[in-house]
């Protein structure tokens, strides 16, 4: 497990960013956490990474918002998912092929045979402060976590 701590939401954006830069087509970024924990903060930094503009917002009533940037970006919310069935219809697998996906309250079902894969757990730890947890990846998206731990162009603590 990485963990990484942020002070602000710049940094946890920053994180977003630096990862977004070096993402590859078919990559699964699962996020999980308390409400307000920097999920959507950390996309929108991601999306800025993968060369999207404009504003990036949480998809939470529309359960999926697509962007255009050097990859497509695919940024989905499973909070008002009813059950794992629904993730069927939002056909991720094709997502995948056309671009990354980032997927707000991954944990909630099990999002079904993904290759490539990061999982985040975001958590407080104070007003401004927050954890951010790599908790599972694919061997490839540990290549990519390790990279940017190791490189460490940003502003935020690996403990």
């Amino acid at each position: 497990m990485i963990r990484i701590e942020t002070e602000s939401a710049a940094q946890t954006a920053e994180i977003g960013a630096l990862l977004g830069a070096v993402l590859p087509r078919g990559m699964f970024v699962g996020l999980s956490g308390d409400l307000g924990g920097g999920k959507t903060t950390f996309t929108q930094g991601l999306a800025r990474g993968l060369g999207v503009r404009g504003n990036v917002t949480s998809p939470t009533f529309q359960l999926v918002r697509e962007y255009k940037g050097r990859e497509r970006l695919f940024h989905f919310d499973f909070y008002r998912l009813d059950s794992g069935s629904d993730l069927l219809d939002l056909d991720i697998p094709a997502c995948l092929k056309e671009g990354v996906v980032a997927a707000e309250w991954a944990d909630l079902f099990e999002v079904p045979d993904i290759d490539q894969f990061i999982l985040m757990q975001f958590t407080w730890t104070g007003e401004e402060c927050r954890f951010i947890d790599v908790i599972s990846c694919s061997e490839q998206g540990s290549e990519l976590m390790n990279k940017l731990v190791s490189e460490k162009q940003f502003g935020a603590k690996v403990l």
